[in-house]
């Protein structure tokens, strides 16, 4: 039986990897005080068994995710790779679902 790189990591370990690098481009005092009740995280495997991991925001007027980060994570290696970095300031926090004042 083929042991394939996605069984030595799970989902969890692998977001965490993602956030600690998103945590090494953006600054927790950068992120707009909406960014952790506005986002999502999921993830799915590309064709090489990494996981690949999506932070996104939902706009009020839709039910379709917007990524805005989104990285490469190697189970065998834990190594990460940037796929999407974009700029947090296009977004207003009062136009995403989850956003309170």
């Amino acid at each position: 039986m083929r042991v394939r790189k996605r069984d030595k990591m799970d989902g969890e370990t692998a977001i965490s990897f993602a956030i600690e690098c998103f945590q090494q481009f953006h600054s927790r005092d950068s992120c707009p005080e909406w960014l952790s009740r506005c986002t999502t995280i999921g993830y799915f495997w590309d064709e090489n068994d990494n996981y690949i991991v999506s932070f996104s925001v939902t706009p009020k007027a839709t039910n379709d995710g917007v990524s805005y980060f989104k990285v490469s994570v190697d189970p065998a290696t834990s190594e990460t790779r940037v796929l999407l970095d974009s700029k947090l300031s296009q977004y207003a926090g009062e136009d995403l679902q989850g956003y309170l004042k």
